[in-house]
């Protein structure tokens, strides 16, 4: 820092100092000029609330005091102890509705003299205000002012507005304050900014301009011819990186061939190690080319099943829906076939008639009876089901579907999770939720499948939860219900839930369903252990 001025003001510590003093300085001026003025709205806002808080408290009691509206001696007290000349809040006026014309109001009582109140009938409209008005005013004395319009609201009068209270808070007090705040603040900004210069000057002339001048010289000695000039600057920071590189330029360019030919035998290296990792990733890549050929295989294989199994669905119902149909009517016309032959006027010509019907009749309602058992779900074949284990191979079977909807799947099943159940219904189950969730997560999402022990028994209950769309309120009761489907036109046949609930019940489990629309939803069902 021994430089003549004009030197250093061509330096980069006067550069510097230049224009970090000029933005600290406009900084802590447009600091001190924000809290200035936010300490003067501060002011006005506090003391506009304690003016409407005293309109409120005016209000209440006038309520508690005199619901009726018609004894202004009853608050007067109240009025006196609230406002007086040594208090912001100066002045309360209160006026009522007159009896004989409501458009017009009357001076019910103040706190100062009724005598010196001024007021006038253009105050009436300001009784059917729906909340507090506040105009900020200036009064006589110089000083300004809040003045509060606060409606009154019987209880006695079924909450209608009956009267208005008027409130004047003085600024005085508070301009005030403000204003020594502001001399104080205008008093201490100088010394803060010639504060900031000197501590400026200081450090930027111990951390820029010392270490730059010490890397300089050493360069210039270099330059001169001097091989072993080094800059002596001890820091941990750029600068002192600049003068450990420049100290140490000198050895690595003699070492800068040695260096050259170890760095070409290292990339040579590099590049074998890296032919040897693509042809590992190139046959992990076929690998897994296998396994998802045998994936979508067995989810062909699923698929079709479960296909099967809708179509057995919809063909029992029908045919329950039809037996329910054809069966009452024919119980019906067997009945008074047989009342009919039971008669004995009949000729033998219609008693063979009717023994016709009658065995046609039989025959129909045979026909019923073998569609019913060829739709009915077949014998459950029980046994030891590790659910773990169960998840994993599906897992493989859901591996393109989730990879396609960019869906995750987390599984929390643990290793003592065995269930009493039938495999394949196992695998229709989960099937049918997964995919269901899948459809849910248009834009991808998280399926999580959770198991816990709970109840005296033990049973093993089985959360299915995924973070799509969720499912309408309105629509939530009906989702159970077969050929319900709330999805497009080709994407749903309304079997999947009631499928899943017919395979729980089968297994002697119950299934509920809840979902948050927005948020995603939850299938639980309980499934017994093995016993």
């Amino acid at each position: 820092m021994r430089l003549r001025p004009f030197q250093w003001l061509r330096s980069l510590h006067a550069k510097l100092f230049l224009v970090t003093a000029l933005v600290t300085s406009v900084l802590t001026v447009a600091v001190a000029f924000s809290i200035t003025r936010n300490s003067r709205a501060e002011m006005e806002g506090y003391s506009r609330g304690l003016a409407l808080q005293t309109a409120q408290a005016v209000e209440t009691e006038i309520i508690e005091r005199d619901p009726t509206f018609q004894n202004p001696r009853a608050i007067e007290e109240v009025l006196g102890s609230l406002a007086g000349p040594d208090h912001s809040i100066f002045q309360i006026d209160v006026f009522r509705r007159s009896k004989e014309d409501p458009d017009r109001i009357e001076l019910m009582t103040s706190s100062g003299d009724d005598a010196t109140i001024s007021w006038g009938q253009d105050l009436a409209p300001m009784v059917d205000l729906k909340e507090a008005k506040s105009e900020l005013v200036d009064l006589t004395t110089g000083n300004k002012a809040w003045k509060i319009f606060h409606p009154i609201r019987s209880k006695a009068y079924g909450r209608a507005n009956v009267g208005l209270i008027r409130v004047y808070c003085d600024l005085e007090r508070w301009e005030d304050v403000w204003r020594a705040n502001l001399r104080r603040t205008l008093n201490t900004l100088p010394l803060v900014v010639l504060g900031e210069f000197i501590l400026l000057y200081v450090v930027l002339g111990i951390f820029v301009h010392d270490p730059l001048k010490a890397v300089t010289d050493a360069m210039g000695r270099v330059e001169m011819g001097e091989a072993g000039a080094r800059a002596v600057v001890h820091r941990k920071d750029e600068l002192g990186l600049i003068a450990d590189r420049f100290n140490d330029m000198a050895d690595r360019l003699q070492a800068a061939s040695l260096e050259r030919e170890g760095l070409i035998e290292e990339i040579q290296g590099f590049n074998q190690n890296l032919q040897g990792r693509i042809d590992e990733a190139l046959q992990e890549l076929q690998d897994r080319n296998r396994e998802l050929q045998e994936a979508l295989a067995g989810n062909s294989l699923l698929r079709e099943e479960l296909s099967q199994q809708e179509r057995l669905a919809v063909a029992g119902q029908l045919t329950a829906a039809f037996a329910h149909e054809v069966g009452t009517p024919l119980n019906l016309v067997n009945g008074h076939i047989q009342m009919l032959r039971g008669q004995g006027d009949l000729s033998d010509k219609a008693q063979e008639r009717l023994g016709t019907i009658h065995a046609q009749i039989e025959r129909v309602g045979d026909i019923v009876r073998k569609l019913l058992d060829i739709t009915r779900r077949p014998q459950l074949n029980r046994e030891a089901l590790h659910l773990g284990a169960l998840l994993d191979e599906l897992q493989r079977l859901w591996a393109p579907t989730l990879q396609a909807h960019r869906v995750a799947v987390n599984t929390e099943a643990p290793p003592d999770c065995v269930l009493e159940a039938d495999r394949k219904q196992m695998e229709q189950l989960f099937i049918n939720l997964v995919n269901n969730a899948v459809d849910a997560l248009p834009g991808g999402g998280l399926i999580t499948i959770r198991a816990f022990q709970e109840g005296m028994n033990g049973d093993w209950r089985i959360e299915v939860t995924d973070t799509g769309a969720g499912i309408p309120a309105a629509v939530l009761p009906q989702v159970f219900k077969p050929m319900f489907t709330t999805k497009p036109e080709g994407k749903g046949t309304g079997l999947g839930l009631p499928i899943c609930r017919e395979i729980v019940r089968s297994h002697g489990g119950d299934i509920a369903i809840r979902s948050v629309e927005g948020q995603g939803t939850t299938v639980s069902f309980t499934l017994p252990k093995p016993a």
